[in-house]
């Protein structure tokens, strides 16, 4: 189903990768209104949508051939190498979606290798449009969206992008929105764990974290981080941005938990990111560094 000069408002929405971002950011579409149809490589994670009344593709290709846009929320470069170019990957869709909508984070070199090799083989375009805000944000339309491009591109995506985030903006060309995810990811993972740090001070000399987190709402201090520390911390959520925090507080005062060994991967794959971004333009990521080896003393207990 070629989608000539389909826009995103009418269009019929493919998504692929329903993890735990991707799954309600579906939803989300759902909720809106849009005509969505969706694909996960583990078939069990499509249920709560089927039960919602959302159409299932039995393949990739079969999702493509059948929508106008394409949207991946996969977890890296690898997934999207699978079910982009692998056996009844996208690239082999009978006839090419208007364009794909990439909202994973992963490096602007693979973006721009993944444009082009996919614009060569079926002449659909290519928007890489990473996210920011977590599944509360995806839950509530609130992300963050940040895309690079073609502008007439990222004018058919806008309604769909406009569904899931508060601010979109098309920060350029193509790979600039990874490159713009991988600045956010710097910013927002130093700053979890100076909370960190910070709060494993407070708890040293006597006063809960929890409450100097009260105490900081609306100070130089506060942040994003912080505010999902206090809603996590009021309905007694474990696990998330809050445990990460927590986990950074024990480390800090001497004790790496067990229980985030292996699980910090992803956060691992963006710093990556990070670095091949700063390698090119050759500046100097001291505080990343720092960040960098306490997660590995979590990742590796």
């Amino acid at each position: 189903m070629a989608a000539g000069d389909a826009d995103g408002a009418n269009a019929r929405i493919g998504f692929i990768g329903l993890g735990d971002i991707g799954l309600p950011m579906a939803m989300r579409l759902h909720e809106c209104g849009h005509d969505l149809m969706v694909w996960n490589r583990t078939a069990s994670r499509s249920k709560l949508l089927a039960e919602q009344g959302v159409a299932i593709a039995g393949t990739a290709a079969e999702l493509a051939e059948a929508c106008e846009i394409v949207c991946l929320c996969l977890l890296n470069a690898d997934a999207i190498e699978a079910v982009v170019f692998g056996p009844d990957g996208i690239a082999e869709a009978k006839s090419a979606p208007r364009l794909v909508i990439d909202h994973s984070t992963i490096s602007p070199r693979d973006t721009i290798d993944f444009a082009e090799r996919l614009e060569a083989r079926i002449g659909a375009a290519w928007l890489d449009a990473p996210v920011s805000g977590g599944a509360a944000g995806a839950r509530a339309g609130s992300l963050a969206v940040m895309a690079g491009g073609r502008a007439a591109d990222f004018e058919v995506a806008a309604p769909v992008l406009h569904s899931l985030g508060r601010r979109v903006t098309h920060v350029g060309g193509l790979g600039m929105g990874q490159t713009a995810k991988a600045c956010n990811q710097i910013i927002g993972f130093t700053i979890m764990a100076a909370i960190g740090e910070g709060f494993a001070c407070a708890r040293s000399a006597g006063l809960p974290p929890a409450q100097l987190a009260e105490i900081m709402a609306g100070g130089l201090g506060d942040s994003a981080a912080l505010a999902e520390f206090r809603r996590a911390s009021a309905a007694g959520e474990a696990g998330g941005i809050k445990g990460l925090i927590e986990a950074y507080i024990d480390l800090v005062g001497g004790h790496a938990r067990p229980d985030y060994a292996g699980k910090l991967d992803i956060l691992h794959k963006d710093i990556g990111i990070a670095r091949e971004i700063a390698g090119e333009a050759a500046p100097r990521l001291r505080l990343l560094d720092q960040v960098e080896a306490m997660a590995r003393s979590l990742n590796s207990q």
